[in-house]
């Protein structure tokens, strides 16, 4: 043992050597000695915390909760399986794999910054113990010091036991006992090689290598592991080739669920991931404590709201109509309640308020043509261009097929007329109303620069969240604030670790954001929104998209069905539909009215307790005249012809072409 702990210390003094100074090395020593190695075994990992906006707990995060077992429960099919692939030297070496840092460090020294780490297990255990994810030198040398300490103190066994009982396996898994329950139904003593190597599989990206978020990398990785088991002589080609025939799990064996608000809680997860760069693991296992502004009445009424049925459009089978819900404060950008669906929310899984991709259909058009106009100084009376229309082969339709010759602005709106939108966008210029919309947060994809975007035609499409964010910017006098959950984070000592500093922006004047604002107050008022009317001032936009052509032939109903809106005080954007829109999971052709009905609810549940604050009064504009309407009725005829005029040239000119081939072909 002692010529072990000798062998450790200088391996470590020259990985020191080669990455910092003596003095360095000299504090890294120190640092770790202050470490309770005993409480590997001893103390439970401290929680971390959530808070709500009142400072109240509303989730503990905590590896205690997982189901350690002992080393005689776990099969030898999954220590050689983890042994084969995260540490191939691990009954070898005291707690550093000097090989693999040699990897690693020709890796790092070629790529200029730290991007492998050649840990161990041992070294991987004192990291999710003790230590940040950081991948810096110093914490790497502090990993190294630790884990020759751990060797000294711990068999081999019980290294890898307490590995096993803390490693994060995904979809909520904390523990093998937990992955073997959450993923096959069964004990960990029960697991076989497939299953066995399917575990072993996952711990090195558990978002990437779950079989319930990408079956096809799973199923590469866990064979890659059975490979592995046969290059170091763990099993044979046979055992392996019979394994890896073996199917992987389809259906996910949820444990009862003790985690309440799923859907803000996950979010938060999420959210430190990406604002905060906090691992998931540090979120586990750090003892953090998470100020957030979630709304607990509001998160609890909303829930509540999602639970009664007659709010939702009935199904032909056991796959419910979905929702997701976003509400903010257009204040600050504040999060107050997320929905992501109907029914338990998976560990992580697809939220329908902050993932969702779907077309928004005429809730759009505030955000990609109308406010755009206003900015460019159109007034709600501005007439709009209401007749047959074609431009460049493109023919919009109004949703009765009929035509007005023109609407003012505030018609077009409140009657959701699609020609007008398309119009004015041509008017105006694609470019102009995307970049618009791109300042709220709109996300695009690069195929959108298309007329259909201002009908909501979007190839991906946007999330709840995207929409009650790009609506906030109208309640706020056109200031945007960029939606967010987390307060603030501080460790376990109490010390801040950071805050948020997101600072707000102008999208828009002030102007514009009050006259949208007048607009959409109209829609409510006597548009097609009046079944969100709320006992305060409002304003927002309906929003639904049909069904897919080969659907539309033989069926009457639509695919998504949305309804963004606000207050002075609060934005809200709902989305209902099927996740898979099919020949019998579909909206009925009323169910446009689902979203407002749902919007309503939780608005009125957001504003109890809250004053009726009015809208700021809107600029005054000057009205047209009956001679300025005539006027703009012939200009807009006229334009209508030229498009007609410069179509038929367009055909024209594609016919002269394909003669002209057709004779270079003779």
């Amino acid at each position: 043992m002692k010529k072990r702990w000798l062998t450790g210390v200088l391996l470590v003094l020259m990985t020191l050597s080669v990455a910092t100074a003596g003095a360095a090395g000299a504090y890294v020593y120190q640092t770790v000695e202050q470490l309770d190695i005993q409480q590997l075994s001893n103390e439970p990992v401290p929680p971390t915390l959530i808070f709500d906006k009142q400072n109240q707990l509303i989730a503990e995060l905590s590896m205690s909760k997982n189901e350690p077992i002992t080393f005689d429960q776990i099969p030898a099919t999954l220590i050689q399986a983890v042994v084969a692939t995260e540490d191939r030297r691990f009954y070898d070496h005291v707690g550093i794999d000097w090989i693999g840092i040699l990897r690693a460090g020709w890796v790092n020294f070629r790529a200029g910054q730290v991007v492998e780490g050649g840990s161990s297990l041992t070294q991987q255990l004192v990291k999710n113990a003790f230590l940040s994810s950081e991948r810096t030198m110093d914490r790497k040398i502090q990993e190294a010091f630790a884990a020759v300490q751990v060797e000294r103190t711990y068999s081999k066994d019980q290294i890898i036991t307490l590995y096993l009982n803390t490693i994060n396996f995904g979809e909520g898994a904390w523990g093998v006992q937990r992955a073997a329950q959450i993923y096959f139904g069964k004990d960990a003593k029960d697991l076989t090689l497939a299953e066995s190597a399917m575990l072993a599989a996952i711990p090195k990206a558990p978002s990437h290598y779950s079989p319930f978020k990408d079956a096809k990398r799973a199923l590469e990785r866990r064979n890659l592991v059975l490979h592995l088991m046969v290059e170091n002589g763990y099993i044979t080609e046979k055992e392996r080739i019979e394994a890896s025939e073996v199917p992987l799990p389809e259906t996910k064996h949820d444990i009862k669920q003790e985690l309440k608000y799923p859907s803000y809680v996950y979010h938060v997860i999420r959210e430190l991931k990406q604002k905060y760069n906090i691992s998931e693991d540090d979120v586990w296992t750090g003892g953090l404590k998470i100020y957030t502004s979630m709304d607990r009445k509001l998160q609890e009424a909303t829930e509540k709201i999602y639970g009664n049925q007659a709010l939702f459009p009935a199904s032909p089978d056991k796959i419910p109509a979905q929702s997701g819900a976003a509400i903010l404060d257009v204040s600050n950008g504040e999060i107050q309640a997320l929905m992501g669906g109907r029914g338990e929310i998976p560990y992580l899984g697809f939220n329908r308020a902050t993932d969702l991709r779907r077309q928004p259909g005429s809730s759009i058009k505030p955000v990609v043509v109308y406010g755009p106009a206003l900015e460019k100084g159109y007034t709600p009376d501005s007439l709009l261009y209401d007749q047959p229309l074609n431009i460049a082969g493109y023919q919009p339709q109004n949703w009765d097929r009929g035509y007005r010759g023109e609407v003012t602005l505030q018609e077009a709106v409140n009657k959701s007329w699609n020609i007008p939108a398309v119009w004015l966008l041509h008017e105006m210029g694609i470019d102009y109303g995307m970049d618009f919309a791109k300042k709220l947060g709109i996300p695009f994809h690069q195929d959108d620069r298309v007329l259909p975007i201002a009908l909501g035609g979007m190839k991906q499409g946007v999330s709840p969240l995207h929409m009650a964010q790009a609506y906030a910017a109208f309640a706020n006098d056109g200031l945007l604030h960029e939606a967010h959950a987390i307060r603030a984070i501080r460790d376990a000592d109490d010390q801040e670790i950071a805050s948020w500093t997101g600072a707000p922006y102008q999208v828009m004047k002030k102007e514009t954001a009050r006259l949208m604002t007048h607009v959409l107050q109209g829609v409510l008022q006597q548009g097609t929104g009046t079944r969100a009317v709320l006992n305060r001032p409002a304003a927002g936009k309906t929003g639904t998209t049909q069904l897919a052509p080969s659907l539309a032939a033989s069926r009457n109903g639509l695919t998504d069905s949305w309804f963004v809106g606000y207050t002075p005080q609060l934005s809200a954007a709902v989305w209902v539909g099927y996740d898979t829109t099919d020949t019998k999971h579909y909206l009925p052709s009323d169910g446009g009215k689902y979203s407002a009905l749902i919007w309503k609810e939780i608005m009125q549940q957001a504003h109890q307790g809250l004053s009726a604050e009015a809208f700021p009064p809107p600029p005054v504009w000057k009205k047209p005249t009956p001679v300025e309407r005539n006027a703009s009725f012939k200009s807009n005829q006229g334009k209508g012809k030229s498009l007609e005029k410069k179509e038929r040239k367009e055909k024209e000119r594609e016919k002269e072409k394909k003669r002209g081939k057709e004779k270079r072909d003779d």
